[in-house]
């Protein structure tokens, strides 16, 4: 089967958050970004999604606009007759993650959608549809933190995601403190430094942590100091997870080298794209890491992509941070799958319409 592209249509978008995230590295209000149709010449439609973020090594969202812009006319035209001809095609675009994993997206979507199949079936045709998704809680006190970690345990959620270091040691034992004890024993934890602290006081805080049976710790020290992080791994008796340190190919595999973490956190949008973070996932699992993949808090056209690349894979068995979409006031899809009982059951056919 071969595919042309007869158009390619640029939106941009901003979505409000229900509430600002604050993280150790930012407070996120709002997410902006460009959604990417892609039309053949039989007017199928795939969507992608291009959505930077600071901090993760992508580019200004000014300069994902004219990539794209770029894109839009050199693709016309342009045959697909594979998911490599997708990745050659878009082979010199590394350096711009953001507006690749948007085109690739587009392209992967419509591939799938020329197949009739969904793009997990098209990444894997043993692709699962159950993917297990934890939940996310920002700053705040002590108390309100609690009372949201067991709403969400009341809502079927058996993983948390905390994030920490924004506030202050004292603060982030109290609010973690105050979580596992509003949820039990049975609820998992995962927590979130975003870079914050240095190596000492990574160590501090995850030996104090250690007694609240913490699942891991995401990013405890500066992503550029990968020494510091293997330290870390070293020294307490929690996993470590690398976020913001392997947002490339070669960041992982200097990870890796490293051995800096036992949890590789993969962000196609950062990656890419879904091909990229696919490579990325298999090279972190031969090298007996675990895989987990989460979001930039995007639009539900990138969720959904990321949704079927964990489904595509069931060697990720850990809960993904794929349930962002409450996070936002507004999304970029009339629906959504909603997590139920700690999981996203998705429905592996070509479904992905815009608003």
């Amino acid at each position: 089967m071969t595919v042309q592209i007869k158009r390619i249509c640029l939106e941009p978008y901003k979505l409000h958050l229900t509430q600002p995230l604050k993280t150790a590295l930012c407070l996120l209000s709002d997410r902006s970004g460009i959604v990417i149709r892609a039309v053949d010449t039989e007017n199928r439609v795939g969507l992608g999604e291009a959505a930077p973020l600071a901090g993760f090594g992508m580019e200004s969202l000014a300069e994902t606009q004219v990539v794209l812009n770029t894109l839009q006319a050199e693709l016309v035209g342009k045959e697909l007759s594979s998911l490599e001809d997708i990745a050659s095609l878009l082979a010199n675009f590394s350096h711009v993650p953001a507006a690749k994993h948007g085109m690739e997206l587009a392209l992967c979507n419509l591939w799938a959608v020329a197949q009739n199949k969904s793009l997990a079936q098209v990444l894997n045709s043993y692709s699962r549809n159950i993917i297990a998704v934890n939940a996310l809680i920002g700053g705040g006190s002590p108390e309100i933190a609690a009372l949201r970690a067991k709403a969400l345990v009341q809502q079927g959620y058996t993983c948390i995601k905390v994030k920490v270091g924004a506030d202050g040691a004292d603060c982030d034992w109290q609010r973690v403190a105050a979580v596992r004890a509003a949820i039990g024993k049975q609820i998992q934890i995962r927590l979130d430094a975003n870079q914050a602290w240095s190596v000492e006081e990574a160590i501090a805080q995850i030996e104090q942590f250690e007694s609240l049976d913490i699942e891991y710790v995401e990013q405890p020290v500066a992503a550029s100091d990968l020494a510091g992080m293997a330290m870390v791994r070293r020294s307490v008796g929690i996993a470590i997870a690398a976020d913001e340190a392997i947002t490339n190919i070669n960041a992982l595999r200097q990870a890796i080298s490293h051995q800096a973490a036992d949890i590789a956190i993969i962000k196609p949008m950062a990656m890419g794209g879904i091909l990229t973070a696919r490579q990325a996932a298999y090279i972190a699992l031969e090298a007996c890491m675990d895989v987990v993949f989460t979001t930039t808090i995007d639009g539900a056209i990138a969720r959904l992509g990321a949704l079927h690349l964990a489904a595509s894979i069931p060697e990720v068995t850990r809960a993904c941070g794929l349930a962002t979409g409450e996070l936002l006031a507004t999304d970029l899809l009339p629906t959504f799958p909603i997590p139920e009982r700690g999981a996203i059951w998705l429905r592996l056919e070509p479904a992905c319409k815009p608003r």
